[in-house]
Protein backbone atom coordinates (compact mmCIF):
# COMPACT_ATOMS: atom_id res chain seq x y z
CA UNK A 1 0.00 0.00 0.00
CA UNK A 2 1.48 3.75 -0.96
CA UNK A 3 1.48 7.02 1.15
CA UNK A 4 1.89 8.85 -1.71
CA UNK A 5 -1.28 9.75 -3.94
CA UNK A 6 -0.62 8.44 -7.43
CA UNK A 7 -2.38 11.18 -8.64
CA UNK A 8 -0.14 13.66 -7.07
CA UNK A 9 2.91 11.68 -8.53
CA UNK A 10 1.18 11.69 -12.00
CA UNK A 11 0.36 14.90 -11.79
CA UNK A 12 4.28 16.21 -10.85
CA UNK A 13 6.19 13.89 -13.13
CA UNK A 14 4.05 15.46 -15.76
CA UNK A 15 4.89 18.87 -14.62
CA UNK A 16 8.41 18.77 -14.66
CA UNK A 17 8.17 17.76 -18.85
CA UNK A 18 6.51 21.71 -18.77
CA UNK A 19 8.56 23.98 -21.21
CA UNK A 20 11.76 21.66 -21.78
CA UNK A 21 13.67 21.57 -24.17
CA UNK A 22 13.65 18.28 -24.93
CA UNK A 23 9.32 17.52 -25.07
CA UNK A 24 9.61 20.78 -27.51
CA UNK A 25 11.93 19.29 -29.96
CA UNK A 26 9.50 15.70 -29.41
CA UNK A 27 6.72 17.56 -30.19
CA UNK A 28 8.41 18.94 -33.49
CA UNK A 29 9.54 14.70 -34.07
CA UNK A 30 6.18 13.49 -33.50
CA UNK A 31 4.88 16.54 -35.93
CA UNK A 32 7.41 15.25 -38.66
CA UNK A 33 6.17 11.78 -38.11
CA UNK A 34 1.94 12.95 -38.48
CA UNK A 35 3.08 14.73 -41.53
CA UNK A 36 5.20 11.58 -42.90
CA UNK A 37 2.30 9.35 -42.23
CA UNK A 38 0.22 11.68 -43.92
CA UNK A 39 2.05 11.79 -47.19
CA UNK A 40 2.44 8.06 -47.14
CA UNK A 41 -1.94 8.18 -47.30
CA UNK A 42 -1.35 10.77 -49.75
CA UNK A 43 0.67 8.22 -51.79
CA UNK A 44 -2.42 5.47 -51.22
CA UNK A 45 -4.80 7.63 -52.17
CA UNK A 46 -3.23 8.60 -55.52
CA UNK A 47 -2.22 5.17 -56.70
CA UNK A 48 -5.77 4.09 -56.17
CA UNK A 49 -7.36 6.87 -57.95
CA UNK A 50 -4.71 6.30 -60.59
CA UNK A 51 -5.71 3.01 -61.44
CA UNK A 52 -9.02 3.94 -61.82
CA UNK A 53 -8.33 6.69 -64.01
CA UNK A 54 -6.48 4.51 -66.30
CA UNK A 55 -9.18 2.34 -66.72
CA UNK A 56 -11.44 4.95 -67.19
CA UNK A 57 -9.86 7.17 -70.20
CA UNK A 58 -7.83 4.05 -71.83
CA UNK A 59 -9.36 0.94 -73.61
CA UNK A 60 -9.84 -2.46 -72.13
CA UNK A 61 -6.84 -3.52 -74.93
CA UNK A 62 -4.83 -0.33 -74.07
CA UNK A 63 -1.12 -1.65 -74.12
CA UNK A 64 0.18 0.68 -71.22
CA UNK A 65 1.46 -0.86 -68.79
CA UNK A 66 -0.55 -0.77 -65.25
CA UNK A 67 0.23 1.18 -62.05
CA UNK A 68 2.97 -0.26 -60.14
CA UNK A 69 1.57 -1.18 -57.19
CA UNK A 70 2.22 -0.22 -53.58
CA UNK A 71 0.29 -2.54 -51.12
CA UNK A 72 2.21 -1.49 -48.22
CA UNK A 73 0.91 2.45 -48.35
CA UNK A 74 -2.62 1.60 -46.89
CA UNK A 75 -2.04 -0.34 -43.79
CA UNK A 76 1.51 1.61 -43.28
CA UNK A 77 -0.69 5.03 -43.56
CA UNK A 78 -2.90 3.42 -40.88
CA UNK A 79 -0.50 2.31 -38.48
CA UNK A 80 1.69 5.30 -38.95
CA UNK A 81 -1.19 7.68 -38.00
CA UNK A 82 -2.30 6.56 -35.37
CA UNK A 83 1.38 5.67 -33.70
CA UNK A 84 2.68 9.71 -34.80
CA UNK A 85 -0.80 11.24 -33.27
CA UNK A 86 0.22 9.13 -30.85
CA UNK A 87 3.28 10.70 -30.36
CA UNK A 88 2.79 14.08 -30.92
CA UNK A 89 -0.31 14.31 -28.63
CA UNK A 90 1.88 13.29 -25.82
CA UNK A 91 4.35 15.40 -26.30
CA UNK A 92 2.71 18.20 -27.20
CA UNK A 93 0.35 18.14 -24.11
CA UNK A 94 3.66 17.29 -21.88
CA UNK A 95 5.49 20.74 -23.22
CA UNK A 96 2.38 23.04 -23.04
CA UNK A 97 0.88 21.50 -19.62
CA UNK A 98 -2.13 21.07 -20.79
CA UNK A 99 -4.58 18.04 -21.82
CA UNK A 100 -7.52 20.08 -22.53
CA UNK A 101 -5.85 21.44 -26.00
CA UNK A 102 -2.62 21.60 -28.33
CA UNK A 103 -0.24 24.16 -28.43
CA UNK A 104 -0.23 25.19 -31.95
CA UNK A 105 -1.76 23.13 -33.96
CA UNK A 106 -3.62 19.70 -33.83
CA UNK A 107 -2.28 16.41 -35.88
CA UNK A 108 -4.85 17.44 -38.40
CA UNK A 109 -3.21 20.42 -40.06
CA UNK A 110 0.61 18.71 -40.77
CA UNK A 111 -1.56 15.16 -41.59
CA UNK A 112 -2.94 17.02 -44.48
CA UNK A 113 -0.30 19.12 -45.35
CA UNK A 114 1.90 15.87 -45.91
CA UNK A 115 -0.74 14.44 -47.87
CA UNK A 116 -1.39 17.22 -50.17
CA UNK A 117 2.46 17.94 -50.86
CA UNK A 118 2.66 14.35 -51.90
CA UNK A 119 -0.84 14.08 -54.14
CA UNK A 120 0.66 16.86 -55.94
CA UNK A 121 4.18 15.31 -56.32
CA UNK A 122 2.24 11.78 -57.52
CA UNK A 123 -0.12 13.59 -60.00
CA UNK A 124 2.36 14.95 -61.66
CA UNK A 125 4.43 11.88 -62.13
CA UNK A 126 1.04 9.75 -63.42
CA UNK A 127 1.43 8.64 -67.14
CA UNK A 128 -0.93 10.00 -69.81
CA UNK A 129 -3.21 8.31 -71.47
CA UNK A 130 -2.93 6.79 -74.78
CA UNK A 131 -4.65 9.50 -76.31
CA UNK A 132 -6.28 12.72 -74.88
CA UNK A 133 -10.00 12.39 -75.48
CA UNK A 134 -10.14 8.62 -77.68
CA UNK A 135 -10.16 5.29 -75.56
CA UNK A 136 -7.37 4.13 -78.54
CA UNK A 137 -7.94 0.05 -78.93
CA UNK A 138 -5.27 -1.37 -80.30
CA UNK A 139 -6.41 -4.93 -80.82
CA UNK A 140 -9.57 -4.28 -82.74
CA UNK A 141 -9.83 -0.35 -83.42
CA UNK A 142 -12.68 0.17 -81.55
CA UNK A 143 -11.73 3.29 -80.62
CA UNK A 144 -14.15 5.63 -78.40
CA UNK A 145 -14.33 8.93 -77.79
CA UNK A 146 -14.67 9.86 -73.98
CA UNK A 147 -17.66 11.60 -72.72
CA UNK A 148 -18.24 13.44 -69.47
CA UNK A 149 -17.27 11.05 -66.75
CA UNK A 150 -13.67 10.02 -68.72
CA UNK A 151 -13.18 13.83 -69.44
CA UNK A 152 -13.76 14.22 -64.92
CA UNK A 153 -11.17 11.26 -64.95
CA UNK A 154 -9.04 12.67 -66.84
CA UNK A 155 -8.89 15.60 -64.97
CA UNK A 156 -8.21 14.26 -61.31
CA UNK A 157 -4.57 14.92 -62.06
CA UNK A 158 -5.86 18.57 -61.23
CA UNK A 159 -8.74 18.40 -58.98
CA UNK A 160 -7.57 15.93 -56.39
CA UNK A 161 -5.03 17.53 -55.45
CA UNK A 162 -6.58 21.03 -55.40
CA UNK A 163 -9.21 19.66 -53.38
CA UNK A 164 -6.64 18.10 -50.94
CA UNK A 165 -5.13 21.78 -51.23
CA UNK A 166 -8.58 23.30 -50.03
CA UNK A 167 -9.23 20.96 -47.01
CA UNK A 168 -5.99 21.58 -45.87
CA UNK A 169 -6.35 25.54 -46.04
CA UNK A 170 -9.62 25.40 -44.49
CA UNK A 171 -8.22 23.44 -41.67
CA UNK A 172 -5.44 25.90 -41.48
CA UNK A 173 -8.18 28.43 -40.88
CA UNK A 174 -10.09 26.63 -38.51
CA UNK A 175 -7.25 25.93 -36.89
CA UNK A 176 -5.89 29.92 -36.52
CA UNK A 177 -9.79 30.67 -35.65
CA UNK A 178 -9.43 28.22 -32.33
CA UNK A 179 -6.47 29.10 -31.63
CA UNK A 180 -7.54 32.54 -31.40
CA UNK A 181 -10.53 31.64 -29.44
CA UNK A 182 -8.59 29.06 -26.82
CA UNK A 183 -6.64 32.77 -26.75
CA UNK A 184 -9.33 34.45 -25.26
CA UNK A 185 -10.82 32.12 -23.23
CA UNK A 186 -7.80 31.73 -21.25
CA UNK A 187 -7.63 35.57 -20.95
CA UNK A 188 -11.17 35.46 -19.69
CA UNK A 189 -9.70 32.76 -16.95
CA UNK A 190 -6.63 34.81 -15.62
CA UNK A 191 -8.94 37.61 -15.41
CA UNK A 192 -11.62 36.33 -13.50
CA UNK A 193 -8.60 34.00 -11.56
CA UNK A 194 -7.67 37.41 -9.93
CA UNK A 195 -10.36 39.52 -9.68
CA UNK A 196 -13.38 36.82 -9.56
CA UNK A 197 -14.78 34.25 -6.83
CA UNK A 198 -14.75 30.92 -6.12
CA UNK A 199 -17.95 28.99 -5.24
CA UNK A 200 -18.96 25.15 -4.37
CA UNK A 201 -21.66 24.94 -6.75
CA UNK A 202 -23.64 21.28 -7.42
CA UNK A 203 -24.01 19.45 -10.59
CA UNK A 204 -28.27 18.97 -11.01
CA UNK A 205 -28.22 17.03 -14.67
CA UNK A 206 -25.61 14.50 -16.31
CA UNK A 207 -26.70 13.00 -19.70
CA UNK A 208 -24.23 10.63 -18.66
CA UNK A 209 -20.90 8.91 -17.57
CA UNK A 210 -17.46 9.43 -18.86
CA UNK A 211 -15.96 5.87 -21.14
CA UNK A 212 -12.65 4.54 -19.57
CA UNK A 213 -12.04 3.70 -23.85
CA UNK A 214 -11.86 7.40 -24.46
CA UNK A 215 -9.68 9.85 -24.01
CA UNK A 216 -12.32 12.70 -23.02
CA UNK A 217 -16.47 12.06 -23.28
CA UNK A 218 -18.76 14.93 -24.49
CA UNK A 219 -21.17 15.50 -21.63
CA UNK A 220 -24.01 17.81 -22.03
CA UNK A 221 -24.60 18.90 -18.12
CA UNK A 222 -26.09 21.43 -15.69
CA UNK A 223 -24.20 22.93 -12.80
CA UNK A 224 -26.20 25.49 -10.16
CA UNK A 225 -24.65 28.10 -7.53
CA UNK A 226 -25.39 31.20 -5.55
CA UNK A 227 -23.99 34.27 -6.14
CA UNK A 228 -22.94 37.26 -4.07
CA UNK A 229 -26.39 38.57 -4.21
CA UNK A 230 -27.80 35.47 -3.08
CA UNK A 231 -29.45 34.57 -6.72
CA UNK A 232 -29.36 30.96 -7.55
CA UNK A 233 -27.83 30.48 -10.99
CA UNK A 234 -27.74 27.57 -13.18
CA UNK A 235 -25.83 26.81 -15.99
CA UNK A 236 -26.10 24.54 -19.06
CA UNK A 237 -22.79 22.89 -21.06
CA UNK A 238 -22.00 20.77 -23.72
CA UNK A 239 -17.96 19.64 -22.61
CA UNK A 240 -15.52 16.85 -22.43
CA UNK A 241 -14.23 15.25 -19.36
CA UNK A 242 -11.34 12.45 -19.20
CA UNK A 243 -12.04 9.48 -17.50
CA UNK A 244 -12.98 9.93 -13.82
CA UNK A 245 -13.55 13.70 -13.77
CA UNK A 246 -16.96 14.03 -15.19
CA UNK A 247 -19.78 15.43 -13.33
CA UNK A 248 -22.24 13.34 -11.67
CA UNK A 249 -25.83 14.55 -10.09
CA UNK A 250 -25.48 15.88 -6.42
CA UNK A 251 -21.63 16.08 -6.79
CA UNK A 252 -20.01 19.78 -5.51
CA UNK A 253 -17.89 21.52 -7.90
CA UNK A 254 -16.15 24.59 -7.88
CA UNK A 255 -17.27 27.22 -9.29
CA UNK A 256 -15.02 30.58 -10.39
CA UNK A 257 -17.58 33.20 -11.95
CA UNK A 258 -16.93 37.16 -12.20
CA UNK A 259 -19.22 39.04 -9.52
CA UNK A 260 -19.55 42.20 -11.15
CA UNK A 261 -20.83 40.04 -14.27
CA UNK A 262 -22.41 37.02 -12.61
CA UNK A 263 -24.96 36.37 -15.06
CA UNK A 264 -22.00 36.25 -18.21
CA UNK A 265 -21.50 32.40 -19.26
CA UNK A 266 -18.44 33.04 -20.34
CA UNK A 267 -16.50 34.53 -17.39
CA UNK A 268 -17.88 31.10 -15.50
CA UNK A 269 -15.75 28.45 -15.03
CA UNK A 270 -16.35 25.10 -13.34
CA UNK A 271 -13.72 22.39 -12.35
CA UNK A 272 -14.67 18.75 -10.82
CA UNK A 273 -11.60 18.10 -9.54
CA UNK A 274 -10.54 18.61 -5.73
CA UNK A 275 -8.05 21.76 -5.66
CA UNK A 276 -8.05 22.72 -9.09
CA UNK A 277 -5.08 24.47 -10.85
CA UNK A 278 -6.14 27.11 -14.01
CA UNK A 279 -6.15 24.25 -16.43
CA UNK A 280 -8.37 21.97 -14.40
CA UNK A 281 -11.69 25.09 -15.50
CA UNK A 282 -10.81 24.77 -19.32
CA UNK A 283 -12.27 21.74 -21.13
CA UNK A 284 -13.19 21.23 -24.59
CA UNK A 285 -16.57 23.30 -25.36
CA UNK A 286 -16.01 25.14 -22.07
CA UNK A 287 -17.16 28.93 -24.13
Amino acid sequence: MSTVDPQQVRREREAAWRGTNRALVMTVVGAVLVAAAGAVAGLAVSRFVLVFRMMQVNSVFSDSPDPESVWWAAPGAVVGTLVAVAVYSRWNHRWSGRTSDFAGVGPLQPWFLGATAMLWWETSRWPAPDRVGVAVDPTFGHDEVWGLGEWIWYATVWWVPALATLVTVLLLVAGGVTRLGRGNRRARLTDVLANGRRVVGEVTAVSGGTSPDASRTLLRWTFSFVDLQGVRRWVERTEGFAHGEGPVVGMPVTVLYDPARPGDRKRIFTATTRDPGPEDFLRPGTS
